[in-house]
């Protein structure tokens, strides 16, 4: 009840704020649609650095994940044009974020950045044009938060924006690679997330040296105007495709921090089952079965939110197999090493391509185990993406002998 509350309250307050008519000023009037364009006009102070450059992604999709996919998903392509990765600093930048949907760059000009901001389209995850960035409709503003000095956004909207662990690690945090390679990590004052209190978050940017007090969040600042604000491109360039650079930038990052020296790593199994029994919804429902049937070939079950960052990275730099139904727990294969497999588990109504596209940018091994239509929920994503999953476990042996190297293949009784 007190999530359907929120989201009316949400709702409601976007409307009003496309009704009500206060500070309009603040509406941007106008688009640059190109960060490097605004950045080579005389007078806009902008500074553009291209950090990578553009490239065609290629991924080899099975079949029935576009036959099988959810309605409100796009089909995945085989294809991408990704543009290329940049930082931008805007001198007396604004940053407004209106709603868990979008977030809109404006420059001093009183411009949105289209390149720069990000708004999801309506009924989809699949992002839209700057025209759609809801912040051209809206006309409440609260004055902006003034800010001295330098203030670095690793705002990514959606999934990250509700606390979504994957959508942090993927989306959000890897930015922070783009602003060391073009040279400004030293010059940043303050780090924007969306809340404190996504402990994760906090934690991931603690381990990387970042003091407490330079963390702050858009709940005291939704609508900000700093000194300079630095601002990134899209990690995945607004597509699905990632960059092999994140897996690279995750685990130079973070995998020396694993075992401080004096301080042995906590021993992990390298056969590694991810179990969602700490999460509300998408649990396996014979998960007892299933457990038994991968302890048979040295498999441990790990509740994931049980361990710390640095245990999580720990366990899957050691994984030779990881198996687990799919959620936001698998995105720790970044820290995977290349031939890892990865064997995931997913609900027939929610055939998505998150990680068949991530184990390809990491050199992985995929193995899909797709539930059975009985288990298929309407198209809804309210509903489908919360239900429960039964696991075929002979389906899942034919999966382990051909994910395990030789000699795990039999199990522990017959090798």
């Amino acid at each position: 009840m007190q999530d359907f509350l929120a989201r009316v309250q949400r709702r409601t307050g976007h409307v009003l704020r496309e009704l009500l008519p206060r500070n309009e000023q603040y509406r941007p009037t106008g688009i640059h649609a190109s960060s490097q364009a605004l950045a080579a006009k005389p007078g806009s102070g902008a500074t553009y650095s291209e950090v990578y450059p553009a490239y065609v992604s290629h991924l080899s999709i099975p079949a029935e994940f576009n036959t099988l996919r959810p309605a409100y998903y796009d089909p995945i392509a085989a294809r991408e044009d990704v543009p290329a990765a940049f930082v931008l600093t805007l001198p007396a930048g604004r940053l407004n974020v209106d709603n868990r949907s979008s977030v809109a760059i404006i420059a001093q000009d009183n411009h949105l950045v289209g390149d720069a901001s990000l708004q999801y389209a309506a009924g989809s995850f699949a992002m839209a044009a700057a025209a759609h960035n809801p912040v051209l409709r809206q006309r409440y503003f609260q004055h902006p938060v003034q800010i001295n000095g330098t203030v670095c956004s690793l705002l990514s909207g959606g999934g990250a924006a509700i606390g979504n662990y994957y959508h942090w690690l993927l989306d959000s945090l890897p930015r922070l690679h783009l602003v060391q390679e073009a040279g400004l990590w030293d010059s940043i004052d303050y780090f924007l997330i969306y809340d404190r209190r996504h402990r994760f978050a906090v934690e991931s940017l603690l381990e990387l040296g970042i003091r407490d007090e330079q963390i702050i969040d858009v709940q005291q600042n939704a609508h900000l105007c700093a000194d300079q604000l630095v601002v990134t491109s899209p990690v995945r360039g607004g597509g699905l495709h990632a960059p092999e650079w994140v897996g690279e930038f995750m685990q130079q990052t973070y995998l020396p921090n694993v075992a401080p020296a004096g301080r042995p790593a906590r021993p992990f199994s390298p056969f590694v089952y991810v179990s969602r029994r700490d999460a509300a919804f998408r649990r396996v429902r014979n998960e007892a079965e299933v457990e038994a049937v991968l302890a048979e070939y040295g498999f441990v079950s790990y509740a994931l939110s049980e361990l710390s960052l640095r245990e999580k990275a720990a366990l899957f730099a050691g994984a030779r197999v990881v198996v687990g139904p799919v959620g936001a727990g698998l995105v720790n294969i970044l820290f995977c090493a290349p031939g890892t497999a990865l064997v995931e588990f997913l609900p027939r109504n929610l055939v998505v391509g998150d990680y068949l596209d991530l184990t390809s940018r990491l050199h992985m091994s995929h193995y899909p185990l797709i539930g059975r239509r009985d288990e298929a929920s309407a198209q809804k994503a309210t509903a489908d993406r919360q239900d429960d999953l039964t696991v075929d476990l002979a389906a899942l042996r034919q999966a382990l002998r051909l994910a395990l190297p030789q000699p795990e293949r039999q199990p522990a009784a017959l090798a």
